[in-house]
């Protein structure tokens, strides 16, 4: 298989994380969620016991070298502002996520990765979506909340993650020309989005 980068963008709740840890395992791949690059890119002060934990996984040694290349600007302080603290990490995630994709197939999830590769020539972008109805019942299983709980972190994070989104690309997080496929995971199951993800791929000559 030659270099193939694949990037998710998701509704909370759409199943994304199951369709992007199952689709590595199939292709043999590393997985990269916005757990691991949001801490990884704090490299300026990275709890060691967090890399030896990512280490552990697939891909972590790759993270950890990456991380161990990036410096903090001389000039980049430490500040109590949120905006100033946000700029500052989506500068080094984002020069995670490229270094990532130029060294080696993976899958990374968010951090707004289809827009910061989104000329990169290996490289898929995805959208996993659903009908509200349908990710309440799914996270209310999984959670095992009230739905009423699970509402508010539903509309919540899906909230932030489209003001992160539009706020640092300039484009609208749902717009679907900024992917190359978007799935409902409501109407399709997870195993169906899975297939058609490869299937994708496969046309585009990526898996060969």
């Amino acid at each position: 298989m030659g270099k193939c980068i694949i990037t998710i963008s998701r509704n909370y709740g759409a199943g994304a994380g199951e369709i992007g840890r199952q689709l590595a395992a199939d292709l043999g791949i590393p997985f990269y969620d916005k757990e691991i690059i949001h801490l990884a890119s704090k490299s300026s002060g990275i709890d060691p016991s967090i890399l030896e934990k990512n280490d552990e996984h697939p891909g972590g040694k790759m993270l950890y070298r990456i991380i161990k290349t990036l410096k903090p600007p001389a000039n980049d302080t430490e500040s109590d502002d949120p905006f100033i603290r946000d700029e500052k990490t989506f500068r080094y995630e984002s020069e995670i996520i490229r270094q990532l994709a130029e060294q080696e197939s993976c899958i990374i999830v968010g951090r707004c990765a289809d827009y910061l590769l989104k000329d990169h020539p290996d490289a898929a972008h995805v959208f996993i979506h659903a009908s509200e109805e349908f990710r309440l019942r799914r996270m209310s299983r999984m959670l095992q909340l009230p739905d009423s709980e699970v509402l508010k972190i539903l509309r919540k994070t899906d909230r932030v993650r489209q003001t992160y989104y539009n706020y640092f690309t300039g484009n609208e997080w749902h717009n679907a020309l900024n992917y190359d496929l978007t799935l409902d995971t409501g109407v399709l199951g997870i195993p169906n989005s899975i297939q058609l993800i490869k299937d994708y791929l496969n046309l585009r000559g990526l898996l060969n």
